[in-house]
């Protein structure tokens, strides 16, 4: 008699629960450390509304094994057995397949293999069912087939064949209230200062949201959708029991900065867009619990708990502090390294501090921030820029390792003529001259102020720095403020929420234009931008489609300043070019391969991390990388005393 697991269509509610159980429980019960890696042997598929998992049924006369020419599929012990090392990839089982159960993964050698369930024989019960929230799955083998069949004789003999249409576990545990997220202020008022403008929540809204919480399991979806992959489900039960200091010391051992991941993390993208209720009666405010529960702990004066740390000999120079840097200096301090941190601007937090606008995060956060760094021990070395106060070959003389997070604060071009023209500005400069207006710092001539008070402001962008500079426009005072965009809404790559609330504080967009020439006055000033109508063209290598000029659709729109939101890219660092560190053709650090530790560059004791090895992306992605990176770095020196003591004993 086979064995199998079965799905019940009607208890299944689409939460991944089982693909995550089953992918880590054939990971020693540890998250991958690639997205790449997440290879689940049970899929569920949906058709609208609806959802079932759908795994190998290892079938009696199963054609999978009658299909394989060199016999790696085996039907032995009541189950289809896969002997990988056989598999020649030849794909005549998933041609054969009648479930679409099995799929070809690589293998470390890059070629490709099968894959398929295995009924999680290394362990007591299959995973996916023993994981499964509304028990939808069921592992269905002789004994229990034979239970099944004298249970329904029995309500045959009785007369009970009537379906049950009672509310089944499913339909109990989705009966969930609506999503109440946090408060904001009215548009009107926030538009007129600098602070934030959500508050946040209160104890009794933290506990009713905490209470929708469905707890899909302990590893769930919203987890592995966070690059941090945060307890979530867990920390939201402790709010949901009133336990907040013990939620902070959770929220503390997989983030650094919980309480800005809380306010400037796109959960729309992330955890919120991966819970079960998103399209139910909301998600859960994930990002809003998260700053309720370092927040109150704060205010309680809680401090994360270090533990007993003994201090080693090894310093690390950290070159950046960012999320990335900072992710990384935390780590260290943890194990007792000296991690010293050199940044060019004058507090810590890089883009966090003064790339991101106040009115979406507070920047007493990061000085409480310095201050608990501080305390743990970390040294920072601020107003400081590489090859101009300090030489990168003194860091790599005095310290044990470097770690680079530099980040990226080159900009991308238009390719327009008149780029240079007065009136036209990069976002970046802007945002950090309106933030140290903000904070009342002396102004930088790397960033000079740009008064936009009564004049016509242009934004070209969609992404989340193109709102941050409308929105601060709108602070400033400008007389008017247009994004213009050259896709359609839905396209835009920023949150959503910050579109939406941009057009709330007054923002015009202009969705489906391309700029086409930058109109100057006679004194050489931006006067204009001239702009063509676009539609969607056929998809690029990216799958968006490419927007197509509409002939004869040009008009002019009237500007006074002309902000460039386009994106970043890597910035010179001529420093790195002595010690040959190897960058692709953008300009961004390589880092891992040709066996080497997944944050390490081509020079042995220099690693890397964050937008200057992947691209300008999150905070929450930088500050998984600078975690990861000390990590790297502490697996080196640990390897250091005993490749010394190999080789002396070579010797």
């Amino acid at each position: 008699m086979n064995k199998f697991i079965v799905a019940d269509p009607r208890e299944c509610i689409g939460c991944h629960a089982c693909e995550v159980a089953c992918v880590v429980a054939h990971n020693h019960h540890l998250w991958p450390e690639e997205r790449s890696a997440f290879i689940p042997r049970i899929q569920v598929a949906f058709q609208g509304a609806s959802s079932v998992a759908v795994t190998c049924r290892h079938c009696n006369d199963a054609p999978c094994v009658t299909s394989c020419p060199v016999d790696a599929l085996q039907f032995g012990d009541g189950e289809i057995k896969l002997v990988e090392q056989r598999c020649i990839g030849c794909k005549n089982c998933l041609v054969a397949c009648p479930f679409g159960a099995i799929k070809m993964v690589s293998r470390p050698d890059r070629t490709a293999a099968a894959q398929k369930c295995d009924l999680c024989g290394h362990q007591a019960a299959p995973a996916c069912v023993a994981n499964c929230p509304t028990q939808a799955l069921h592992l269905l083998d002789g004994p229990t087939l034979a239970a099944l069949r004298h249970q329904r004789q029995r309500r045959t003999v009785c007369g009970d064949d009537q379906p049950n249409t009672a509310p089944g576990l499913a339909a109990r545990l989705l009966d969930k209230p609506a999503r109440q997220g946090a408060l904001k202020i009215d548009a009107a008022q926030r538009k007129t200062h600098f602070q934030e403008i959500y508050r946040g929540l209160e104890a009794e809204r933290a506990g009713a949201e905490s209470r929708r919480c469905l707890y899909c399991a302990q590893k769930a979806w919203c987890n592995w959708t966070c690059p941090l992959h945060n307890a979530i489900p867990d920390f939201i039960r402790l709010v949901d029991q009133g336990d907040i200091l013990a939620a902070a010391e959770l929220c503390h051992q997989t983030s650094t900065l919980p309480e800005i991941c809380g306010r400037v993390c796109p959960q729309d993208r992330l955890c919120e867009g991966a819970c079960t209720l998103k399209s139910r009666s909301g998600a859960v405010t994930i990002g809003n619990l998260e700053r309720y529960i370092t927040d109150t702990a704060f205010e309680m004066g809680w401090r994360p708990a270090i533990g007993a740390v003994t201090p080693r000999a090894e310093k690390v120079a950290i070159i950046g502090a960012g999320p990335a840097g900072l992710g990384c200096a935390d780590i260290l301090a943890r194990a007792g390294i000296q991690a010293e941190v050199f940044d060019r601007h004058p507090e810590i937090g890089g883009l966090l501090t003064f790339g991101i606008p106040p009115f979406k995060l507070d920047k007493a956060l990061m000085a409480h921030r310095r201050d608990i760094f501080s305390t743990m021990g970390i040294r920072f070395h601020l107003n400081c820029e590489i090859g101009r106060d300090v030489l990168f070959s003194e860091l790599m003389v005095h310290y044990d390792a470097v770690f680079l997070a530099t980040g990226t604060y080159g900009f991308l071009q238009a390719g327009l003529a008149h780029e240079d023209a007065p009136g036209v500005v990069q976002a970046l400069p802007f945002l950090i001259a309106s933030t140290r207006e903000v904070k009342g710092l002396d102004e930088d001539r790397r960033y000079p102020w740009i008064n936009v008070r009564g004049k016509n402001v242009v934004v070209l962008g969609g992404g989340d720095t193109a709102m941050d500079c409308l929105r601060t426009a709108i602070r400033r005072e400008a007389a008017s403020v247009t994004c213009a965009y050259r896709r359609d809404e839905a396209s835009m790559p920023g949150s959503k929420k910050e579109v939406l609330n941009a057009r709330e504080e007054g923002v015009e967009f202009l969705f489906n234009v391309q700029p086409q020439h930058i109109q100057r006055d006679r004194k050489g000033r931006v006067n204009g931008i001239r702009l063509i109508r676009t539609q969607p063209g056929e998809p690029g290598p990216d799958g968006r489609r490419r927007p197509q000029p509409v002939k004869g659709s040009e008009f002019v729109q009237p500007a006074d300043v002309l902000i460039m939101a386009l994106g970043f890219r890597p910035h010179a660092m001529p420093w790195l070019d002595r010690y040959a560190i190897k960058r692709d053709e953008w300009g961004l650090i390589k880092t891992g391969g040709s066996a080497r530790l997944a944050t390490r560059t081509s020079q042995r004791k220099v690693f890397a991390g964050g937008d200057a090895v992947h691209g300008a992306d999150l905070v929450v992605t930088a500050m998984a990388a600078g975690r990861q990176a000390a990590r790297d770095i502490l697996t080196m020196l640990d390897q250091q005393p005993t490749k010394l003591k190999a080789m002396q004993e070579a010797l």
